[in-house]
């Protein structure tokens, strides 16, 4: 599941089914903030899939 929060500089992550690839270059300002409820926790998603860590 990729959780944009969860996201570190340099992974890459796919869609399952069509093969789309995503690098990620700057990690999501929303884990620095200390309020929990300004986290994001709704996970990434293209073909109505979530996308996985290669």
């Amino acid at each position: 599941m990729a959780v944009c929060s969860e996201m570190k500089k340099g992974d890459v992550y796919y869609c399952p089914s069509c093969q789309l690839e995503i690098k990620v270059e700057k990690c999501c300002g929303c884990k620095t903030d200390g309020d929990v409820e300004h986290r994001c926790s709704v996970p990434l998603q293209c073909c109505g899939k979530p996308l996985k860590k290669k």
